[in-house]
């Protein structure tokens, strides 16, 4: 390069370092930085700052490069129109559960009853039984501690337990009667052994063997005559009697069994229990008086498997009239108040048979006598003794 060349670029460099220089001090003069500048329309420079000009369209001009959040836009939402096709065409069928009344008494001196099941519970579960659920009930699902039979248990026994076994035993039958009476002729009726059930077969066993399996002379396919199935009159009222407790189970549909069940965890998650134990069936049980759900799902190769496991709670008292661990009675043998962990209810479940085996339940949660069930308001008729209510 020779001398003349670069004095040239480096005279053309000092210009263009001062044109730089001067653009940077009209912006700032401005109170404009380099980021604000979008295009530039037109620059002349000059090695004088004074005469130097740009035009510039400013960045905010130009608006973001990204499209910014707005409001949303306007629709117009016509309301849903339900389809409710018939139950019986479609082929869904109806099953109410009704879990551990605990059917019994204490006789106080003065002759009066105190009666360990909620009558009030009772009389509404009986009404939701007879609702009008898009099809007559299928199914009616006693989940077991049907009667309480505390004189034949092995806790310590009470001197107002005396004599109270048959009038349970009239009253179960007579729950039975109703249960058939709002169900209809055409409703299978289960019965579930429980572990206070069968009480009454242990007490036998235990304390008069040779008495265990008597029949009716000459009925030799009848029930033994000490069988709840006999006491309770099933067959007059078409009552399918499931014992075998802990093991008696009735299906409701290849993916859901009922069982009175042998657990029951304090923290109130026994439902999670049956739920691990088994992911592969979903479980409707018992014993436990309280209302829970537990959902699981696990997968094979093909497909997600999914089960759930629940409990309706129980029908009988919640208030400490029923015989328990933490329950107690003063010295006239009377129950004390005291309120348990446990809750009232019923579980009504539309299922199908066959290949679909499908389901879905209400948990319909008792209070005081009254629940809400699909927009319906239940009131029971009764108080929790029986007394009708005006």
């Amino acid at each position: 390069m020779s001398l003349n060349e670069s004095y040239t670029n480096a005279k053309e460099e000092a210009a263009a370092s001062s044109g730089l220089s001067s653009i940077d001090k009209l912006l700032k003069a401005n109170g404009l930085t380099p980021e604000d500048v979008g295009k530039i329309s037109k620059v002349s420079l000059s090695t004088n700052p004074d005469d130097t000009k740009i035009i510039l369209s400013p960045k905010w001009n130009e608006g973001p490069s990204w499209q910014p959040v707005q409001p949303a836009d306007p629709v117009v939402i016509n309301p849903k129109i339900p389809q409710t096709p018939a139950l019986i065409s479609s082929g869904w069928k109806v099953a109410v559960a009704l879990p551990d009344p605990q059917i019994g008494y204490r006789r106080y001196e003065d002759g009066s009853l105190d009666p360990f099941h909620d009558e009030a519970a009772m009389d509404v579960a009986l009404q939701i039984v007879g609702l009008d659920h898009g099809h007559t009930v299928a199914q009616v699902i006693n989940l077991g501690d049907f009667l309480d039979l505390p004189m034949y248990g092995t806790y310590e026994q009470e001197q107002n337990f005396a004599h109270t076994a048959q009038l349970a035993i009239n009253r179960g039958h007579r729950f039975l009667a109703e249960q058939r009476a709002n169900a209809g002729v055409d409703a299978r009726i289960i019965l579930l052994e429980g572990n206070h059930d069968k009480r009454l077969t242990r007490f036998v066993n235990n304390n008069a063997a040779a008495a265990y399996g008597i029949k009716v002379a000459n009925m030799p396919d009848s029930w033994p005559v000490l069988s709840l199935q006999n006491l309770l009159r099933c067959d007059e009222l078409g009552v399918e009697f499931i014992d075998g407790y802990p093991a008696a189970a009735h299906w409701i549909n290849k993916r859901l069994r009922a069982m009175h069940g042998d657990r029951a965890n304090a923290s109130g998650s026994t439902a999670a229990q049956y739920a691990n134990s088994n992911p592969n069936i979903s479980t409707l049980f018992g014993h436990t008086h309280r209302m829970e759900q537990q959902s699981k799902t696990v997968f094979d190769r093909d497909q997600a498997i999914k089960s759930v496991s629940f409990s309706p709670g129980c029908l009988c008292r919640v208030d400490g009239a029923v015989p328990s661990v933490k329950g107690g009675v003063d010295v006239k043998g009377q129950a004390l108040q005291y309120f348990e962990n446990w809750q009232q209810g019923v579980s009504v479940i539309f299922f199908k048979d066959g290949d679909d085996d499908s389901f879905h339940f209400d948990q319909v949660h008792i209070h005081k006598g009254k629940t809400m069930y699909r927009g319906q308001e239940i009131h029971s008729t009764v108080d929790t003794f029986g007394t009708p209510l005006a």
